[in-house]
């Protein structure tokens, strides 16, 4: 066979495999990102020396790379994936470690480092390899090895999640120990394990609410908004109430002209706003789409493995969606986290990508009982 011959098969094998509603739902989502980075330029612009064209221009870059990551890991043979993963957390792993000593101090918290002018969230990175390795060593039990599968996991996880409590990052801490306890409900329990996990998690949730004034005002003007200021909340609210059906038109929102972080943080305001209840219920049922076709896949994996990788990645993407959107309707407190794909930021697009792509990898038709 000679090489463009083998070319052409790994391309119509790889058509042939992907499971075709999660591509286009994943396609569709950086497509909408795009959409949303040129309209939301006119009033975030000002942020990036008055640049119109400045977000769009920047943004477009990362999802075009994005993509690009998207697909290639998506042609990675699966038997070589772990290998890259173990690489990939090791390196990630390292850079979250470095923001401690070298990290931007950023509202009290230490969550980006920079090299030269371009800045790097390590965690948003860390998260999707994570999920790959714990997958790894928990489906070791079935090899004989529970107690100590059980006890690696877990020393990795209170690992990376002590320094989140450190930079601090609450929400981080939460999204992580979510997919944490995701792999250990897909492996089986260890309720000695599990009980010092959530001795951990209340415990460091103490400490950051009590050392850290951020988290400490983000959570009190949650509980008592009479005596906060909850104003970008309630422009966030204004917003969606005032796109109603169908919105006010691409471009034609007020809310990205009043919130500074209403690219990032408050993304999903502003699509209800100009897309109205239907450009919402749109972003909902694509990430429904994708978790309905994910469990599909789980129920009928015959590797235990890729059971668990692809629960621990859709529980990932789709709860940190569900928090963004949580965070905009005021269900739960102020959290910095990203809407997948739409949110403004090059962290959050590449590890998303890394996700996006994995669960396509893991979701091929090939992977399937016979």
């Amino acid at each position: 066979m000679n090489k463009r011959t083998y070319e052409q098969s790994i391309i119509t094998n790889w058509i042939t495999e992907i499971n075709k509603p999660i591509f286009f739902c994943i396609t569709v989502l950086i497509t909408f990102g795009l959409l949303i980075s040129l309209t939301i330029n006119p009033g975030t612009s000002r942020y990036l020396n008055n640049n119109l064209f400045a977000f769009f221009n920047i943004q477009a870059l990362y999802l075009a790379i994005g993509f690009l990551v998207f697909i290639s890991i998506s042609l990675i043979e699966t038997k070589y994936i772990k290998l890259f993963s173990v690489i990939l957390f090791t390196v990630f792993f390292a850079l979250l470690a470095l923001t401690l000593l070298f990290g931007d101090e950023i509202k009290g918290s230490r969550r980006w480092i920079s090299f030269g002018s371009f800045s790097l969230m390590p965690i948003e990175l860390v998260k999707p390899v994570f999920c790959v390795v714990l997958a790894m060593i928990l489906n070791n039990q079935y090899q004989g090895t529970k107690i100590s599968s059980h006890s690696l996991s877990a020393l990795i996880y209170i690992s990376v999640a002590s320094i989140l409590v450190l930079q601090p990052d609450i929400s981080q801490f939460f999204l992580l120990s979510a997919i944490y306890f995701g792999s250990v409900f897909m492996s089986g329990f260890s309720i000695i394990i599990l009980t010092i996990i959530v001795v951990f998690g209340l415990l460091s949730f103490v400490m950051i609410y009590l050392l850290n004034f951020n988290v400490q005002n983000r959570i009190n003007s949650f509980l008592f908004p009479n005596e906060y200021d909850v104003s970008q909340t309630e422009i966030s609210l204004q917003a969606i109430k005032q796109g109603g059906i169908i919105g006010v038109g691409p471009g034609n929102g007020l809310l990205k002209n009043k919130i500074p972080e209403a690219n990032s943080d408050y993304i999903f305001s502003v699509v209800a706003e100009e897309y109205g209840l239907i450009g919402c219920t749109l972003i909902l049922l694509i990430f429904f789409i994708i978790s309905y076709q994910g469990f599909k896949k789980i129920y009928g994996n015959n590797d235990h493995f890729i059971q668990i990788c692809l629960f621990t990645l859709i529980l990932y993407v789709c709860l940190q969606a569900l928090i963004h959107i949580g965070v905009n309707i005021r269900l739960i407190p102020t959290t910095g986290i990203t809407l997948p794909f739409i949110s403004y930021g090059g962290s959050s697009v590449l590890g998303m990508s890394i996700a996006a792509g994995l669960i396509l990898l893991f979701s091929k038709n090939r992977h399937i009982r016979e």
